[in-house]
C-alpha cells in the first residue's frame, strides 16, 4: 500500500510543487446537498435472531447491510485486515451477493418510505416512537421479514459535517517529509498510480519488474470513500473489495477527526488514528501525519500524506 512506499522516499530530496490548494490554503466552502441527504440513516436491528445487525443508507445513495455474525462481533467491526495504521489499509473481499464479515453493499433509490436496494431487494421503514422503527425487508429471492430497529443518532448539521458526509473519489496525492527541521520532500502526484510508479522507481525498479509491481500495488488501490453522519466510513478499492469502519470528530473546529478499525476502541490512541480534514473549493483534503521523535526534537522526522478527493455525483 501507499504508506508502505514512503520508506523508499525517506531520503529522496524533491523540489516543491506549486499548488494553490495545498493544506493550509483551505477555502471555506459549502457544497451542494447530496441527493439522499434526508434519507440517510443507520438502523441498528434490535430483534435478536433476525439475521441482521444493522442497515445504513448514505446521503449519496449507497447502502450497507451488516448481517448478524456468528461470533458476536460488535457493530462496524473491521471488514479489513487487523488494524494496520493508516486511513486506507488493504481490505478483504466483500461483494454484493456474498458477505465476507457479513456485509452486503450497493446503491439504492427511494420511493416514499421504501428503499429499493440494487442487487438485494426492498426495505420499507415504518416509524415508531423514540427512533424505534420496524424494517420490512423483502429480498430479491422472495424472502420477507419484519424486524425491530433503533435509528442511530447522527451528527448534527454543520458546514464541516455536511460537506464531509458524501461519496468521494481519489485524486492527487501529496507527500511532505521533514528531517532535522528541514523539508526534504514536498511533491504532489497527479494520481495514486503516478505516486506508486514514481515511488517504485525510487526503489530502483525498472522495466518488466517495475510494471509488475505497479500492477500489483494498483490492484488494491483505494478508489472511493464514503463518510456518513452516523459515524461510518467506507473505503472502496480497485479490485471490488471494501472496508467499513468508524470515525468521529475530535475537534471539528480544527478539522481533526479520529478513526478506528475497531468501533469499540476509537478513543484508544493505540487502536486509532487522527486525520486532518479540510476543503479547498470543491475538493476534500485528508491529511495523515506520522512523527518519529527523538529526545532531541531537532532529530525528529515527520511525514504527511494528503489525499485530494472530489465528490462522486
Amino acid at each position: 500500500m501507499a504508506l508502505g512506499l514512503l520508506t523508499s522516499l525517506s531520503f529522496q530530496s524533491c523540489s516543491s510543487d506549486d499548488d494553490d490548494d495545498q493544506p493550509g490554503d483551505e477555502i471555506v466552502t459549502t457544497l451542494s446537498t447530496p441527493k439522499y441527504e434526508g434519507a440517510s440513516a443507520l438502523y441498528n436491528v434490535t430483534d435478536t435472531g433476525s439475521g441482521y445487525e444493522s442497515i445504513e443508507f448514505t446521503a449519496s445513495g449507497n447502502y450497507v447491510i451488516t448481517k448478524a455474525p456468528f461470533y458476536g462481533a460488535p457493530r462496524r467491526m473491521v471488514a479489513a485486515n487487523n488494524m494496520s495504521f493508516g486511513f486506507f489499509p488493504k481490505a478483504q473481499t466483500v461483494t454484493r451477493s456474498s458477505s465476507y464479515n457479513n456485509i452486503i453493499y450497493g446503491t439504492y433509490t427511494k420511493k416514499g418510505d421504501t428503499y429499493v436496494l440494487e442487487g438485494f431487494g426492498t426495505i420499507t421503514v415504518v416509524g415508531g416512537g423514540s427512533n424505534a422503527v420496524t424494517l420490512e425487508i423483502t429480498t430479491n429471492d422472495g424472502e420477507s421479514v419484519s424486524v425491530g430497529a433503533q435509528k442511530e443518532q447522527q451528527y448534527s448539521s454543520s458546514n464541516m459535517t455536511n460537506n464531509l458526509c458524501r461519496t468521494w473519489k481519489m485524486g492527487r496525492v501529496r507527500v511532505l517529509m521533514q528531517m532535522f527541521g528541514q523539508t526534504i520532500m514536498d511533491k504532489t502526484y497527479n494520481s495514486y498510480a503516478e505516486f506508486v510508479r514514481e515511488s517504485l522507481k525510487m526503489e530502483g525498479l525498472s522495466g518488466d519488474e517495475l510494471e509488475k509491481e505497479v500492477k500489483k500495488e494498483l490492484e488494491d488501490a483505494p478508489e472511493q470513500v464514503i463518510f456518513t453522519k452516523s459515524g461510518t466510513y467506507i473505503v472502496f478499492y480497485a479490485n471490488g473489495e471494501l472496508a467499513v469502519s468508524t470515525w468521529k470528530w475530535q475537534n471539528e473546529a480544527a478539522g481533526l477527526a479520529r478513526y478506528s478499525w475497531n468501533y469499540e476502541y476509537i478513543n484508544d490512541p493505540d487502536e486509532s488514528g487522527v486525520i486532518n480534514i479540510s476543503f479547498a473549493a470543491d475538493q476534500l483534503l485528508i491529511t495523515e501525519y506520522d512523527v518519529d521523535s527523538e529526545d532531541d526534537e531537532a532529530l525528529s522526522m515527520s511525514s504527511a500524506v494528503t489525499w485530494f478527493l472530489t465528490e462522486v455525483k
